[in-house]
């Protein structure tokens, strides 16, 4: 349900190719982390023909525009992730 879910992870599942978003909890240096990760539907090698880099970087400039100007919610780290990877 939408409304149980952060409003960054909202806001990026509505870009094509986006499967699903989570949260994970990284701990680094002592300090706890929370890393968004996105999963999306295509191969995510640089070289494969169905990289779809104009979608990595809707990704990238929806979370960074969302967190400067929607949220005081702080993710450390993004992580694209093609479809049954994780």
């Amino acid at each position: 349900m939408e409304k149980d879910k952060a409003a960054v992870r909202v806001a990026v599942e509505r870009i094509p190719d986006v499967t699903g978003t989570w949260f994970e909890w990284v701990l680094e240096g002592g300090e706890i982390l929370k890393r968004l990760v996105v999963e999306v539907s295509f191969d995510t090698d640089p070289n494969s023909p169905e990289c779809r880099r104009n979608v990595l970087e809707a990704i990238r400039d929806t979370v960074i525009a969302f967190l400067e100007n929607e949220t005081t919610m702080v993710v450390s780290h993004l992580k694209v992730i093609p479809k049954g990877r994780g």
